[in-house]
């Protein structure tokens, strides 16, 4: 006779994680666009020819700094939307009113309903971005020349502070809308068009969390760790600050 494994929050999302497609999803968008960036960095003066033959394009030569640069800046919004739809689906136990019932009234709490959620999407996104940067890296030493491992795995240390913080947006943004839609679209507003604009400010850019969201391809193009450390030290009270928020906000709430 098999014995069956008791059921509770973190079994539950390490179930969701690997038996749905949520998780595979979310790393390959990030695999595609590390294998993609070196790719468009190699060719991409070939690519525009194509593209406009009546019109001459001048790019510049592609140096190894530019495959990693590509494909921050295309992963980092495309996959980033895609990771808040994920996390937004995870995060909204309050989604549907027979499941939140039937989630609260098996644990002692909002923590213990948010806290596993959490650190499971947290774990997918940093896993996820660290496959990306590792498709980036590779790809890029067999097209373009070898990258120093210092910038890149400083850059990689610095993106995981920023996933950390978005996913606890996400958490907080979970406590303001009741659906899935809803939370996704607070968090994409929130990381990618409120903060962005609020670090056009003057002085203010330099300590906001999105600024690690380009910290990889940063640091390889000449920018150091220390000019990051004003936006980390924010990033992480933010986490907190937000994760508390959202335990406090579900515990108030009413089905």
């Amino acid at each position: 006779m098999t014995a069956t494994r008791e059921m509770n929050p973190w079994r539950l999302e390490w179930l969701r994680l690997t038996r749905s497609p949520r998780g595979a999803v979310v790393i390959l968008v990030y695999v595609f666009f590390g294998l993609a960036g070196p790719l468009m960095a190699k060719y991409m003066a070939q690519i525009a020819a194509y593209a406009s033959s009546e019109v001459t394009i001048v790019a510049p030569v592609p140096e190894p700094e530019h495959g990693l640069v590509n494909f921050v800046s295309q992963g980092s919004q495309t996959g980033m939307i895609v990771l808040l739809v994920v996390a937004a689906g995870v995060l909204s136990f309050d989604a549907r009113r027979g499941l939140a019932t039937f989630y609260r009234t098996r644990v002692t709490g909002p923590f213990a309903l948010i806290w596993p959620r959490f650190v499971a999407t947290a774990a997918l996104a940093v896993t996820a971005y660290v496959l990306g940067t590792a498709a980036a890296w590779f790809e890029t030493s067999l097209l373009l020349g070898g990258l120093p491992a210092g910038p890149v795995l400083w850059g990689v240390a610095l993106e995981t502070v920023f996933l950390l913080f978005a996913v606890a947006v996400v958490a907080t943004a979970a406590t303001v809308g009741r659906s899935t839609l809803s939370t996704a679209g607070v968090s994409v507003v929130v990381l990618l068009v409120v903060l962005p604009v609020a670090g056009l400010v003057h002085g203010v850019g330099d300590w906001l969390p999105t600024r690690l969201l380009t910290a990889p391809a940063a640091l390889v193009t000449g920018a150091t760790t220390a000019d990051h450390l004003g936006p980390v030290a924010v990033a992480l009270a933010a986490t907190v600050a937000l994760l508390a928020l959202a335990v406090r906000r579900a515990r108030a709430r009413e089905l």
